[in-house]
């Protein structure tokens, strides 16, 4: 097998990997899917079986994490016949152990060019964590700063985190322990990458130089609740795909979620008419949802806030209410 062909054949399995995982999230699994996973398995078995008389050892660190990832395969993988219990509980087994393997391995392609997405598997802490972000963001904009102490407090949020990045790029150690500390609301990827919530404190100091607080209430509470209710929906009822695992369904919990999320809010907190608030809302939330949609080199928590934002700043413009 050449270089060339190993690498399609790498990026073949990865991709074929990523579809059995997304199956067996907490949100889609049921134990009628069994079958078909066991025939995923067999293709991903068979595919690892002509990998391992590549030359993969030429590209650095690629061949180990290919073994990690046999290493895991064959620790984990569900016996045929089991129980309808007993096959839910191993098949939840196996997709925990093998999301950071996979992860490990979607990141050594990604040194080579070959894009792979990362894994965002149903996590409802995550959510709950997104959603609380956004409500504390919610009162320090409306309730207990005002513009030049949100600027101060957003730039100390995003120094001290990316401090902590470069501290456990550094660090091993520092990599492992921070993750501990934030495992239940990070994503599998995030052991490997920048995190979302250091993007998201980059986004709000973007957000704290606009002095607009029409502006940063749209651009979080879109992010807040839209984000995590099109995670939802995606996962749960995301037949329809359309681009980087996002869904048709999903997208649309997002547009609709998130405007009127955004005008509830604005009616609250702002001398605005329903219909100047339903702009606003819209405004923010139609780039907003296209922006979640084509993210991916990207963490959308920055993506997704900028855009509402730019979205919100015309819609003030045009109604005249920018200052």
């Amino acid at each position: 097998m050449t270089n060339a062909v190993a690498l399609d054949t790498s990026r073949e399995l990865a991709f074929e990997l990523l579809d059995l995982l997304r199956e067996l999230d907490p949100a889609r699994w049921r134990v009628e899917f069994e079958a078909a996973a066991q025939a995923r398995l067999r293709r991903i078995s068979d595919m690892l079986d002509e990998l391992r008389t590549s030359a993969l050892s030429e590209f650095d660190g690629l061949g180990e994490r290919l073994r990690e990832l046999v290493a895991k395969l064959d620790d984990y993988t569900p016996d045929v016949g089991l129980t309808a219990h007993e096959c839910t509980e191993a098949w939840a087994r196996f997709r925990v152990q093998i999301q950071p393997a996979y992860e490990a391995f979607a990141g050594k392609l990604r040194e080579f060019e070959i894009h792979v997405p990362s894994l965002r598997p149903t996590n409802y802490k995550r959510n709950a964590f997104h959603v609380a972000s956004a409500l504390f963001s919610l009162c320090l904009i409306q309730i207990v700063l005002d513009q030049p102490g949100l600027f101060w407090a957003s730039g100390s949020f995003a120094a001290a985190a990316w401090t902590m990045e470069a501290s456990r790029r550094r660090s091993p150690a520092v990599n492992r322990a921070i993750m501990r500390v934030f495992q239940p609301v990070a994503h599998p990827h995030e052991t490997f990458r920048i995190n979302s919530a250091t993007w998201y404190a980059t986004a709000l100091v973007l957000l704290a130089c606009t002095g607009e607080p029409i502006v940063q209430t749209a651009a979080v509470v879109i992010l807040g609740v839209g984000d995590p209710i099109a995670a939802l929906i995606g996962r749960r009822f995301g037949r329809h795909k359309l681009i980087n695992g996002r869904s048709v369904e999903g997208s649309g919990a997002f547009l609709l979620a998130s405007t009127i999320a955004t005008v509830g809010v604005l009616l609250s907190f702002h001398e605005l008419s329903l219909l100047a608030a339903l702009t606003i809302a819209l405004a923010g939330a139609v780039p907003a949802t296209f922006a979640e949609l084509i993210s991916k080199r990207v963490d959308d928590n920055f993506t997704i806030p900028l855009s509402a934002a730019a979205g919100a700043m015309a819609a003030l413009s045009f109604l005249g209410l920018a200052s």
